[in-house]
């Protein structure tokens, strides 16, 4: 029997999986509530798409595309935010074929480009999106700001 590999749009029923995925990708767990409400929101986004990769049934990657016009580039960007394949499913193309799509939508939707950042610490990630054509084009600089309270996310 051969591999069956799909690829749909993720819906507020993929919760769990895209938790798992996401907790995958960071290697933490996240406050579960607070997560539930942000991929809630997410999906309301019309410039924002989780597709997910589903191997025999089971959901194994994910890519998320958020489509953003920017100012300094007077046109849209894809940004490519998320793009995980559970470890059981990697060297299969399923990563490939996720960033393809992101590509393909961003093309569609008549973006000049798609981006993406990866951490410093993840040279593997750094090998694979240079194979797919990424370049080395930018610094991304981060600093974490002192939260005054606990964001509600109950409203």
């Amino acid at each position: 029997m051969s591999d069956t590999l799909e690829f749909r749009r993720a819906t507020l029923a993929d919760s769990n999986d895209v938790y798992a995925l996401i907790c995958e990708l960071k290697q933490a767990e996240f406050n579960r509530q607070a997560f539930n409400v942000g991929f809630a929101a997410n999906l309301e986004d019309h410039n924002l798409c989780y597709q997910l990769a589903v191997l025999n049934g089971e959901t194994v990657g994910m890519v998320g595309l958020h489509m953003q016009f920017h100012l300094h580039h007077v046109n849209w960007v894809g940004e490519i935010q998320e793009l995980v394949v559970m470890p059981q499913a990697r060297g299969h193309g399923v990563g490939s074929k996720l960033l393809a799509w992101a590509e393909e939508q961003a093309r569609i939707a008549g973006a000049e480009l798609t981006e993406l950042s990866t951490s410093a610490k993840r040279l593997d990630a750094h090998r694979f999106y240079q194979r797919e054509g990424y370049q080395h084009t930018h610094f991304r600089f981060t600093k974490a700001v002192e939260i005054l309270h606990e964001p509600d996310v109950n409203s």
